[in-house]
C-alpha cells in the first residue's frame, strides 16, 4: 500500500487505496467511475484547541471504470494534488483528514473539496465541525472573539464578515468584506496588502480568484466563496480580480537623493 501525505495549513490530508494500484489505461468504452461516501459530514464535538483529530473517511468506487483522486482543496488553505492510487471497481478507498484546532475557539466548520475523475460527481465537499475550546483564555483588544478561518463566516461573525456582501461587487464589495482587513486600498492593514508588484506579477485572474474562493495558506484567510460556505458567488469573486487588477501594484518611491556635501 502506498501513501502520499499533504499537509495544508491547519487541515493534512493522506489518501489511502483500499486495493492495489490500477495501471493507468484507457477503460472500456462506455465504463466510467463514480465515488461514494457513505458520509459528507462530521462532528469532533467539543473539542480543545491544543488537540488534535483525526478522521479515516472512506469511500467507494461504485462505477465501472478505475476511480483517482485528482487533488483536494481545504477551505483554510491552498489547494494542493493529491494523487493516491486508483480504486478498481467495486473497490474502497480512505482519506485520513486531520484538523488541528490550534489558536481557533468556538463553532468552526472546515471544508474540503475533494475532486476526482468521475464524470458525474467530479467534486464533493466534505464538511468538518468542532467547537472549539481555548486551551488558554487570552483577551483581546475590543474582545474580538478568538477564532479565525471558516468561522469568520458563521455565526455571529458573519454579521461584519460575510453578511455586508449581500448585492455588491467591486469597490462596493471590497468596502464591505475586505478593507477591515486588507486596507482601504489593498495596501494591507491587519492582513497582508493585496497590490505588491511581485504578487500581482505572480498571480493570474484565476489565482487571485482561487485565493478569494477558496482561501489561503494563512488559516486567518477563509475562502468566501458560497461553495466553501461564504457569502460570494462566482461574478463577485470576479469584480474583486478586475478591481484588484485595474488598481494595479502600489508605486514605490524611491527614497529622497543624498543632499552633496557642501565644501
Amino acid at each position: 500500500m502506498r501513501r502520499r501525505l499533504v499537509v495544508v495549513s491547519c487541515l493534512a490530508v493522506a489518501v489511502l487505496s483500499g486495493r492495489p494500484a490500477i495501471d493507468a489505461q484507457s477503460p472500456p468504452q462506455g465504463a466510467t467511475p463514480k465515488i461514494r461516501f457513505e458520509e459528507t459530514t462530521h462532528d469532533f464535538g467539543t473539542i480543545r484547541s491544543d488537540q488534535k483529530q483525526t478522521i479515516s473517511w472512506t469511500f467507494r468506487n461504485d462505477g465501472t471504470a478505475a476511480l483517482s483522486i485528482l487533488n483536494t482543496a481545504p477551505s483554510c488553505g491552498c489547494t494542493s494534488a493529491v494523487q493516491g492510487d486508483a480504486v478498481a471497481p467495486g473497490g474502497t478507498g480512505a482519506m485520513t483528514v486531520t484538523y488541528d484546532p490550534a489558536g481557533q475557539s468556538g463553532d468552526v466548520r472546515k471544508t474540503l473539496t475533494v475532486f476526482t475523475n468521475d464524470p458525474v460527481h467530479p467534486r464533493t465537499i466534505l464538511t468538518l465541525r468542532a467547537k472549539v475550546l481555548p486551551a488558554e483564555e487570552e483577551p483581546m483588544p475590543g474582545g474580538h472573539p478568538r477564532f479565525t478561518g471558516q468561522s469568520l463566516l458563521m455565526g455571529s461573525c458573519a454579521t461584519c464578515h460575510a453578511a455586508t456582501a449581500q448585492g455588491k461587487t467591486g469597490k462596493d464589495l471590497y468596502a464591505a468584506v475586505c478593507a477591515m482587513c486588507h486596507g482601504a486600498s489593498a495596501e494591507g492593514g491587519k492582513a497582508p496588502g493585496l497590490r505588491d508588484a511581485a504578487y500581482l506579477a505572480s498571480h493570474d485572474d484565476k489565482a487571485l480568484g482561487e485565493a478569494i474562493a477558496y482561501g489561503t495558506p494563512n488559516p486567518k484567510m477563509p475562502g468566501f466563496s458560497d461553495l466553501m460556505g461564504g457569502p460570494l458567488d462566482a461574478a463577485q469573486v470576479a469584480s474583486l480580480v478586475k478591481l484588484l487588477r485595474a488598481w494595479g501594484p502600489l508605486a514605490v518611491h524611491a527614497p529622497p537623493a543624498a543632499t552633496p556635501a557642501k565644501k
